[in-house]
């Protein structure tokens, strides 16, 4: 009785590794090609490395979301933006007839920034990208900020030019190199704030 068994375990075997494989493509339509566990691509779409269906050329977000080919995924990919240069500091993209705020948002462009030019060129020939004005030395910055002439540091509105590096906020007893005590304070040699007397 085992040499019977052992006769049929390999015919066993190919049933189990033919049957599940052949029942996976023949529940896919002609034409369209099996793609993970439950989809079917046609041939305009490419199969996902976790088994999504997305468009040729599009850019994959992850858990089948993807955008068109001149858009990139945002928001950890759950929305799509315009590649380009509608970048913020905060990492978001704006979109068009959006403009990024010096906190990092997007809002809506005015008709006033409209009807400027994005892109101006500065006195020393560089272009800024949207969102960044041109410095009066040369190079950009963030609209708003303004440049520490004696540290090269850039600052945004409410803050000002800290001593060696960086900067503090306007109303801040400034300790230097970017670190600050609250009015009423002094700043300590070893670092952090003490009581003024």
């Amino acid at each position: 009785m085992s040499r019977v068994h052992l006769l049929l375990l390999p015919v066993l075997l190919w049933f189990c590794v033919t049957l599940p494989a052949g029942a996976a493509t023949a529940d896919c339509p002609p034409g369209t090609l099996r793609c993970g566990a439950t989809s079917c691509c046609s041939g305009a779409q490419t199969c996902s490395w976790d088994g999504y269906c997305i468009p040729l050329g599009a850019t994959y977000c992850g858990g089948g979301r993807s955008c068109g080919p001149f858009e990139q995924c945002v928001a950890g990919g759950t929305r799509c933006a315009p590649k380009g240069d509608g970048s913020c500091q905060s990492g978001l993209t704006c979109g068009p007839g959006m403009t990024c705020t010096v906190s990092g948002r997007c809002v809506p462009i005015t008709t006033r920034e409209l009807e400027t030019p994005i892109n101006t060129p500065c006195k020393d020939g560089r272009v800024c990208p949207a969102g960044t004005q041109c410095l009066p030395g040369g190079g950009c910055s963030r609209v708003g900020w303004f440049l520490c002439e004696e540290t090269g540091s850039q600052c945004r509105p409410g803050f000002k030019c800290s001593a060696e590096r960086g900067c503090v906020p306007q109303l801040a007893v400034d300790c230097g190199q970017g670190k600050w005590c609250k009015p009423g304070e002094i700043c300590l040699p070893e670092g952090g704030c003490a009581p003024a007397d």
